[in-house]
């Protein structure tokens, strides 16, 4: 019979080691860097490393020359795609669209939107609730294969001058299943 020291013990370095952690960098042919992880995913490498004539990170020339790769992120069978902007008296209107590639069902999904300047700079990072379930109405849910469009979010401090090029990145920081 085991010790439930030792159970506690064990649960505590299993659930510490859930994080992922960079096991190497890949260039790909095309000069995109990305990072492979040790849970088996993946990500772009966004920003170069500051130096002393820029002071600040910027995007990656790689990304700049190919910024749809910034648009789409996938996780936990949620995929997010930056669908479309508009300009609607100085606010800046932002859609996206939201597919269930995953068996189960979903209820809520949450993203992180960093939108970049045309020079490749971070203008800023805000957080949307892409796709909401309503309580109690499964006709709301996000099911295996089907895909819905989020409704518009709006942004009043970009300036439309400087984004031009609609550089965008997104990661998908939760997803809520049933």
């Amino acid at each position: 019979m085991f010790n439930k020291a030792c159970i506690i013990a064990c649960c505590l370095l299993f659930s510490a080691s859930g994080a992922a952690t960079e096991l190497t960098r890949v260039v790909l042919k095309d000069g995109t860097e990305v990072v492979l992880n040790d849970d088996f995913t993946w990500q772009y490498v966004l920003l170069t490393t500051p130096n002393a004539d820029t002071k600040a990170a910027q995007l990656t020339p790689a990304l700049m020359a190919n910024s749809a790769l910034m648009t789409t992120n996938v996780s936990q069978g949620v995929r997010v795609t930056f669908k479309s902007a508009r300009w609607d008296d100085g606010e800046l209107g932002l859609d996206f669209d939201i597919e269930n590639i995953s068996p189960l069902t979903v209820l809520k999904v949450t993203i992180a939107a960093t939108l970049f300047d045309d020079s490749g700079n971070k203008i800023l990072t805000t957080e949307f609730d892409v796709w909401q379930a309503k309580n109690r109405l499964p006709e709301t849910y996000l099911r295996k294969g089907q895909q819905r469009v989020s409704r518009t979010f709006k942004l009043d401090d970009i300036n439309a001058t400087q984004w031009q090029k609609q550089l965008i990145n997104l990661a998908i920081i939760a997803v809520e299943t049933r």
